[in-house]
This record gives structure tokens, sequence and C-alpha cells, in this order.
């Protein structure tokens, strides 16, 4: 494969793999017939996961230990000829061995009117696309005639399915359409896969077939109900897994208005603004990261009916609010009539779905409905959508498009960028409730998208930095200084009219850029982006406009310099402990390892020195295992057989002998296959050849070693050990240079780091900006805030009374309300084992104290639910944490409320080693026991 599958990827890339090899081997066996569904969020990759099992079903993967079948097909059926391009496309991506190019039809080939003129059977080692509306009635593909050379489709099919040398697999994508009530297609359709999985007019039914949607319900129902067919156990991912994977967008923020009143235009202006700034981010993240660009769109989805005066109105109001828009080529249309329009000066050509991803200059793209079932856009940022509250399905479908990261990778520099914003001036709340349930999974059209939040109406807040008078008089100057270097560049310009009186001065002299930070990038990017840049005219400098300094607010005067310098200080001193994950292959793991510290410059030797040490390491585990190695050895390299003579002379006299046959050098090379898959692939495996072939040793001899040693136990467990333990060594080394690393490669690092076992430590992420859920109380002293320096903040009852009395003690400087997703950068966790396994404890809030000594440090106060079954355990996994990391936080307390009156609440002080010691020993189920014990205490 050209990408790494995550780590839920891989997990159904196995599980669905074996599905398939269970129902070959039943329909080998006796003739049974079989489906099996993948099951997954829309965004989550389901197309990359079939392409692994199609590449796996063809070729073998050594990685994962999946054996080919020689002998398998694929018919890929979907219902769109679009979404079958957007398939073939994403199967030559992201498959390195099913093409090596988009025409390479050496495994994939789309099957058209003519296909059966060149095919009596459908070939071993080809995936076909086939689109459902081929085998409609009257088409050719179905009628025979000279085009076809006779043949009919269904004859090719009931031939390929009847050969034994030959084993069809049907895939059935976006398989909830055309099975069920709301089937688009209706009956027609239903029974056109009707007549693929059961075979038509008494021609074979279909072996084995897989469903892929995110709503397998209708498939699997419909499967149910077809005649000598066994439903294997569906392949399911987790859409936790997906949104920790980071392969999607974090929020998804919904804008509608609190009124009816006419907001239509100032929506628009709304979303061009968010789209600008998007651009920006992502120009500034791309750069500070070296990442490649990002070339954000923007889509405005407009009613059915549209006059070129309208779409002209919106061009202009964009591309004034949008610079460096082209008129030309930065619009395009996916409307359903692929009509290129014309609107005024600009141009909005029709667009196939599937190329607007692969066409950076399109950068506002007008739709009508849902684009297109299978569609995605990861790079989509903004909608802004006209339809009404009466149409949220299809508002809600082209939402579900837009979720997956641009960089396949959450980006935790800049939480603007995980996120999707959608203005929608004709809706309001009540009817946005719909567009809500549809995303977050509950309703049964497209089965959510695993978004972790969706966040109608929110709130953009900023890190309350402190800004004083003096600070803003010193941008002012600064500002100044700029605008006169620029005036006097300007005068430099071919063309430019001096007033009389002006005296050009020298172009050498000497301009002060103040503060002011200029973009270098080629001119093609200028012209796109718009963004600042340097132009040089001869020898004039045209410089960017500085932006002038913004007034002073209330957020600006909540905290002083030296408060805020220290709240920083205690944030960042914070240690997150992450829950460690087993590796799923040691040596893989190794080299994905051995591959971070070159790619990120951490160890550039590190896959040489690896490979290096594996031979080294192999060679002497054989030696030290020489016991055990030697009757495996023998094994592999002789086999015995028996020779059975009958003697006819002799009244048909049976004799049996024993013989020892060697086995052929092909034979002993097939044997050490096997080692290919034990040991991570062949990247190992070669560099022990290469050491035994400067060795002068043979060809045998070198698989006979891999083959014996993949088959020792006590020789795979001995490089395992030694595999771990580099591993680790690896990660120690690159501890210090973890800072210094792209954010790209920090991910990695993290992900990577996880699977040695040892305890993962990270730092959470100072909060710039951040959207947040609007809220009736707004608080103050909280690090990020509004410009009138209060957050808004939804808290229950208990959360309220504990942000009360913090913030009445004079010794609170700050507080902060940790975010609950696991999978945020902003978030401090605890690890803690439940009765499910390992999971993470997120304390509400952050406190920022004076210690005695003036000193601000952190502290937790978390109000507790002591009737949580999981209650015990996350007290367990604080004081774990907090017995490893003492003198991190001055105060942890849990809170819990368990009463009404004076005494309601009560605490437990989770730094008191008795308080710890009580903990760690109680055996009950009830945390209760432990918030009335003597050792609580009351909270006010």
């Amino acid at each position: 494969m050209r990408v790494e599958l995550k780590d839920f990827q891989t997990n159904a890339v196995i599980t669905l793999y074996d599905r398939l090899r269970q129902m070959r081997s039943a329909y080998e066996r006796d003739g049974a017939l079989s489906s099996v569904c993948l099951s997954s969020v829309t965004g989550s990759g389901k197309t990359v996961m079939c392409a692994a099992v199609i590449e796996a079903l063809f070729f073998g993967n050594d990685a994962l230990g999946l054996a080919p079948d020689e002998r398998a097909a694929v018919l890929w059926v979907s219902d769109s000829p679009s979404l079958n391009d957007q398939t073939h496309a994403r199967f030559v991506s992201c498959s390195d061995k099913l093409a090596d190019w988009p025409g390479d039809t050496r495994c994939l080939e789309d099957v058209s009117n003519t296909f059966c003129a060149a095919h009596e059977v459908l070939d071993p080692r080809h995936v076909y696309f086939l689109s459902k509306d081929l085998l409609g009635r009257g088409n050719k593909l179905v009628k025979g005639g000279e085009e076809n050379s006779g043949r009919v489709f269904w004859d090719v099919l009931d031939r390929t399915i009847k050969d034994p040398e030959i084993n069809l697999y049907l895939f059935i994508d976006e398989a909830h359409r055309g099975f069920g009530t709301n089937a688009s297609g209706g009956k027609a359709e239903e029974t056109i896969y009707g007549n693929l999985v059961n075979g038509y007019e008494d021609r074979a039914p279909m072996p084995m077939v897989v469903g892929v949607s995110a709503t397998p319900e209708r498939f699997e129902a419909r499967m149910d109900g077809m005649r000598n067919r066994d439903r294997k156990a569906r392949v399911s991912v987790s859409p936790t897994d997906v949104q920790e994977s980071g392969l999607i967008k974090d929020t998804i923020e919904l804008r509608v208005p609190e009124s009816d009143d006419p907001v239509e235009h100032q929506y628009l202006t709304m979303a061009a603004k968010r789209f600008q700034l998007c651009r920006e981010h992502w120009d500034a993240y791309c750069q500070a990261e070296g990442e490649q660009f990002v070339w954000p769109l923007m889509i405005v989805q407009v009613k059915d009916k549209q006059s070129p005066e309208s779409l002209r109105e919106m061009c202009d109001q964009i591309s004034k609010i949008v610079p460096g828009l082209n008129e030309a080529s930065s619009f395009a249309n996916v409307f359903g009539d692929h009509k290129d329009l014309t609107a005024g000066r600009y141009l909005i050509p029709y667009v196939r779905p599937e190329l607007v991803q692969v066409s950076p200059h399109i950068q506002v793209l007008f739709a009508k409905e849902a684009i297109s079932n299978g569609w995605d856009c990861p790079r989509a940022e903004v909608i802004f959508s006209q339809r009404n509250r009466k149409d949220p399905t299809y508002i809600a479908q082209l939402i579900g498009r837009m979720v997956r990261t641009p960089l396949a990778r959450r980006v935790e520099a800049d939480d603007l960028l995980n996120s999707i914003a959608c203005y929608l001036p004709q809706f309001n709340r009540d009817a946005t409730q719909g567009v809500v349930d549809y995303l977050t999974g509950k309703t049964d059209k497209m089965g959510g998208t695993a978004v972790a939040k969706v966040t109608v109406q929110p709130v953009t807040v900023r890190a309350a930095a402190p800004r004083t008078q003096e600070d803003y008089e010193r941008e002012q100057a600064a500002y100044e200084r700029a605008e006169a270097a620029r005036r006097e560049a300007e005068k430099r310009e071919p063309g430019y009219q001096f007033e009389f009186g002006d005296e050009p001065e020298n172009v050498q002299a000497k301009i002060d850029f103040a503060s002011t930070r200029t973009i270098e990038e080629p001119a093609d990017d200028n012209l796109r982006r718009g963004t600042a840049a340097v132009i040089e005219y001869g020898s004039a400098v045209k410089l960017t406009p500085m932006a002038p300094p913004k007034p002073l607010t209330p957020r600006d005067a909540s905290f002083t310099h030296e408060e805020w310098d220290g709240i920083r200080k205690a944030f960042e001193s914070i240690e997150v402990r992450r829950n460690p994950k087993k590796a799923r292959n040691e040596f893989v793991s190794l080299l994905r390892t051995a591959t971070l510290f070159m790619d990120a410059g951490i160890d550039r030797d590190a896959g040489r020195r690896v490979n290096e040490d594996f031979a080294r390491n192999l060679a002497g585990a054989l030696v030290s295992c020489e016991d055990e190695v030697g009757p495996v050895h023998a094994d592999i390299e002789t086999t015995n057989t028996k020779l059975i003579r009958i003697d006819k002379r002799h009244g048909n006299e049976v004799t049996e002998y024993g013989e020892e046959v060697v086995v052929d050098d092909e034979g002993i090379a097939k044997a050490a296959r096997e080692a290919d898959t034990v040991f991570g692939g062949r990247e190992l495996t070669n560099a022990y050849r290469k050491r035994l072939l400067s060795e002068g040793k043979t060809r045998r001899q070198m698989n006979l070693d891999l083959a014996a040693a993949c088959r020792t136990a006590s020789v795979v467990s001995t490089l395992s050990e030694w595999a771990k333990t580099e591993r680790t060594n690896l990660f120690d080394k690159g501890s210090t240079e973890y800072d210094l690393l792209s954010d790209k490669h920090k991910q990695r690092y993290r992900e990577l780091e996880s699977e040695t076992g040892s305890k993962l430590t990270t730092r959470m992420q100072w909060p710039e900006t951040v959207n947040v859920k609007a809220a009736e109380t707004r608080w103050p002293k909280h690090i990020v805030q509004e410009e009138d320096g209060l957050c808004p903040l939804d808290l229950n009852d208990d959360e309220t009374y504990v942000v009360s009395r913090e913030l009445e003690r004079s010794r609170t400087v700050a507080f902060y309300r940790n975010p609950a997703e696991s999978m945020s950068p902003l978030a401090f966790s605890i690890p803690y084992t439940s009765p499910v396994g390992r999971k993470a404890v997120h304390p509400d809030f952050i406190f920022f104290i004076r210690d005695a000594e003036g000193a601000i440090r952190p502290s937790i106060i978390d109000p507790h639910g002591s009737y949580l079954a999981d209650a015990v355990p996350k007290l367990k996994g604080y004081v774990e944490y907090l017995r490893e990391y003492p003198d991190t936080f001055i105060q942890a307390l849990s809170i819990s409320s368990l009463s009404e009156g004076p005494d309601r609440f009560r605490s437990l002080n989770l730094l008191d080693p008795k308080v710890q010691d009580a903990i760690m020993g109680f055996d009950g189920d009830m945390a209760e026991e432990l918030y009335r014990c003597p050792l609580s205490h009351k909270y006010e």
C-alpha cells in the first residue's frame, strides 16, 4: 500500500480478510453461499480498507500475515459511474500493487457497454468496476449483439462462477442503496442487485458477497431474506477509533439565525470571512511546518433556480472579502445539468465532483443538493447554504462529505483547522436539530460521521494575552512606520504619478519593516491566494500593507504580564499520561520507528543500523538456539514419503518403504517466505540475506536459515525482545529532539512511542483560539475569553458551585475548563483501568492559584460523580498519577455532591497519603463510601 493504514483500518482489514477466507473455504468445501458487511462511518476510509483487502487477496500481505488467493477476482458494483470513477482513482492512489499509474489496467478495469467482446470470464487478479445501470433492460451489455461478440454479461458471470480456477468476490459499494424501501431506484434497482447476488434466470449465484456501507441494516436484512445464504458477522469500525485517529475533523460548527429576520447577505459575508481566515491559517501552518500547501475550498449551496445575476452577486460579495480569487478559474459548479456557466465577468464551469479535490485552482464551488454519494473533499472548510429548513438531509449529506481532514491527521497547532464552519441563514435552532441528528448518527440515512462534536451557534474565544496602553502605542508606532515605508516604496513603481513638489528618494534607502511579516511565494500562488508577497519592479519594492493595531478590549486587561507568564508556565508544566498500546508486530513497529527517525532528522542512520543489527542478532540466535533450530532445519530440508509397492507377479503382495526426500531449492525458498510475515516484511530478511551473501553462503543456506528461524519459538522470542529494546533505545535517544520536530512528526512520534509499552507522557497544547458552545452564563478569569473578558461555559449545578466558590478566593488567578474529548491536544487526561479496559478521566477544571511564595501553580478541582459505575477506578487512576507526579499540582480535590443541605459537597484531598492509601485499598463498588468516611472534608 502507498498509504499506511491507521490501527482501526488494519484491524478491519485483517478481520474482513479472515471472513472472506472462511467464506471461500465454505464455498470450496460444500458450495455454501455467504455474505458479509464492512460497516464504518463516513470519512473513515472504507475505500482504502477495501483496497487493502483486495490487494491482500491478490498478492498477500507479509506484514499482516495474509496469504494470497491466487484465483481471486473482484466485481465492484455501485449505482453511480462517478462513484466508480472516484473509487478507481482512490485504488490507484493508495495501492502500489493494483496499479502504477491512473491508466494502468493491469489489475483495474472499467466495465463498458462492449466489455463482453473481449471477455469470456472475469480474470483472476482483476477488479472490474461496474455501474448497475449497465445491467438495465435494453442495455448492450445484457443484449449481446455484434458489439459484444454475441455474449451477454450474465453469461460471463455464470462462466466465471462455475470456473474452478476462479474465486469471484462481489463488492457492493454503498450497499444500503438498492436494498430496502428507501432505495433510490425502487424495485428495478433492487432486481438488478438481486440478480447479481442470486443469479439471473437460473444462472449461478454469487458465491461471496461483500456489502460496503455506513448503514448496514438494510443490506443485512436483504441478505437474510435471500435463499441459502449464510450472513457472516459484520465487520464494524468504532466511530471513537475513527475520531481518535485524526482522520475526521473534531468539530462541525452550525450557525443559524436567532430570528426570522433576513440575514442571507450577512451570512455569506461571515462565511467568506471564515474562508479567508482558513486560508490564512493553513498558509501559516503549512509554511511553519514545511507541509505541502492545503488549498481550502468554500462550498456555496444554492437554491434550485439560480439566475446568472444572482450568481454574479455572490461571486462579487465573496471576491471583495477573499483576495486573489481569479474570475476565470477560481469558481466552478457541480450542478446536475453539467453545464458551464457565465455570471457577468465570472466563469463558473462544470466540474466532475471527483475532480474537485485534485483541482486546487477551484476555491469556490457552487452546488445544489448533496453533490454525490461517495464524494468527499477533505479541503472543504466552509459551507454556506441557501437551502431552507425543509431540506435538512441535503445539507447534512453535503456536510457529511466534508468531514475528512486534509492531512489525514489532526492539526494540533491550530484548533480552527480541525473544524468545519456551516452558515445556514434559512434555518433556525429547531430545524437545525435534524441536521445535528443526521451528523451524529441518530438517524439511519447515512450512519453519522464520527465527528466528536456538533456545535450550534459556536462562540470564538481567544487566549487572554495581556495588552496594555503602552503595548498599543508601540503597535501603533510600528504601523505608522510601516505605512510610511510602504508609501515611499509605491513611488518607485512604474507609472506612479508624483504630486507637484514630490522628490523621489533613494530607492536603496533603509526601510523599517517594523513587525511586518512578509510571505514569499511563487507568482501563481500569490495570484491564487492574494497573500502578502514581495514583487520586484526593477529596483523598486512593493511592500505588503500592515494591518493597524486592534483597539484595546476588556480581554486585554484580564491579566497582567506577570500573571500571564505564570499561568503559561504552570499550564505547560502539567504532564499528561496517555494509554500505551501493544505493538501488533515488534519488527514492523521498529522499522516504522527507524523510518520516522530518518525522515525527521533525529537519526539519519537508524535504518541501516537496524538492518545490520537484525542480521547480526539473527545469526547469533541461530547459534545460541542451535539445539532447537537443528531439528527444525532438518524437517525443512527433507521430507519423508511412503513408497507402496504392489507385486503383481507374487499375488499382489504389498510392501511399504519409508523414503527421505531432499526438498529442492524452490521448496526451500517457498518455506522461507513465512519469515517475511514473521519478521515484518522483506526489509529485515533481505538484510540477513545480504549478510550471508557477503560471507559467500548460497541462497539455499540463506533460505534454510530464515525458514528455520521463523519456525523456532526461542529464536523469534529472542529477536522480538531485541526489537522491543531497540525501539525503546531509539525513543530514549529521541526524547531530547521531540520539541524540535514538526507537528506531523510529533504526532507520528507519539503514535509509535505508545507501542513501546512504557508510560507515555506528553504536554497539553496551549489554547490560542477555541470555538465553544454558547451559554447563558459567562465567566471571568478563564484563560480563553471573548473580547468582553468573559467565557461562556455550559455548566451543571455542581460545576457552577465549584467555579463560583473558587473564583471568590483571592488566591485564584485564572482557571481552565478541561475538554472532555480524549483525543484533543488541549485536554488533560489521566489513564485508569475500568472493568472494560483502559480509559482516561478528564478533570473538569484546572485552577491556577498563588502559593505561599507568590508563584502560580496548577490545581485540580474536580466535581466527581460518586454514583458512576467507574467512580472508584477513576479515583485509583488519580492516585497512581499523583504518586508518580507528586509535585505537579499544588492541590487536587475530588468533590462529590451527596445530598441537599449545608454538608452537600464533600471533598477528598487526593494528595494526602492517607487518602491515597484508603482509595487504593478500597475494594467496594460505591465511591460514596469514601466521600462519607472520616478522611473526607466539607467543601465550601
